[in-house]
């Protein structure tokens, strides 16, 4: 049994870091672009909506700490070796 959770710990980290991280990237693109303002053909300009491309702007936030978070955690073992600094209280051996 210890292995069927294993594989299913994995399935469901795989499916939320390789689905769910670019679908809330692509939240942040639209919301960025239903924010932008737009120049029509006839040279007027539309006002954007400033709370949705601030929430764009948000997500893209939340998506590079996601990012940054994933590779120090990979890489906490080579930093801790090479430079004696813990990023992470636990998971050293």
């Amino acid at each position: 049994m210890d292995i069927v959770e294993s594989i299913g710990k994995v399935l469901v980290v795989g499916l939320l870091f390789g689905a769910g991280l670019p679908a809330l990237f692509a939240f942040g693109l639209r919301f960025h672009a239903e924010g932008a303002t737009e120049t029509n053909a006839d040279g007027t300009v539309t006002p954007g909506n400033p709370a949705l491309r601030a929430a764009g702007y948000v997500i893209f936030a939340v998506v590079l700490l996601i990012i940054a978070t994933a590779l120090l955690w990979i890489t906490r073992q080579t930093i801790y070796y090479y430079f004696d600094i813990k990023i992470f209280p636990f998971g050293y051996k």
